[in-house]
């Protein structure tokens, strides 16, 4: 037995597959459309920074040549006996008395003194284990000391007249 020979229909599917194609491809640029930027949008403006917000801290400005000279001498005078500055911010350019404090290999501390871009002395004759600068001024540098107990130990350095002198004696080698 012979089935009636069926007229194929090809077009229709065609014209079905095309459609669907053209469908397919319009939704994905109306997504991109949606999701880029227009060329005529502005971007909005930062908001303006409040010096009142708490927080809110004002860049410092970049060294002078002067400067970074005097401080790229320190910390070679720091890596010349075997330490690393731990903070170069800590680095006050226009005082009369700077420090850089120094971490060696053997998580050693110990806190360089230069007045004028030229070494004066460390801290102590010893090392300490816990060591950061608090306070910075034009004449005076304060250090705390992380001490055994878990308190800390401020000691206020001063230059004045040539020399440096603490506040009061470092604490002993055995408690820092």
């Amino acid at each position: 037995m012979h089935y009636p020979r069926r007229r194929r229909r090809r077009w229709p599917r065609r014209i079905l597959g095309v459609l669907a194609t053209l469908a397919f491809l319009g939704s994905g640029a109306a997504i991109a459309y949606m999701v880029m930027p227009q060329k005529d949008e502005a971007t909005p403006a930062p908001a303006p920074r409040d010096a009142a917000v708490k927080g809110a801290t004002e860049t410092k400005p970049a060294l002078t040549r002067k400067q970074r000279r005097a401080r790229r001498a320190a910390v070679a005078r720091l890596t010349a006996r075997g330490y690393e500055p731990v903070r170069l911010s800590d680095w006050r350019p226009k005082a009369a008395l700077q420090v850089l404090v120094g971490i060696s290999d053997t998580d050693a501390m110990r806190a360089f003194f230069f007045a004028g871009g030229e070494f004066i002395g460390f801290d102590d004759k010893t090392t300490s284990t816990d060591l950061r600068v608090v306070k910075a001024g034009r004449n005076a540098v304060t250090l705390a000391y992380k001490l055994g107990d878990g308190t800390t130990a401020k000691i206020r350095f001063e230059y004045a007249d040539g020399t440096l002198t603490p506040s009061e004696p470092v604490p002993a080698r055995a408690l820092r």
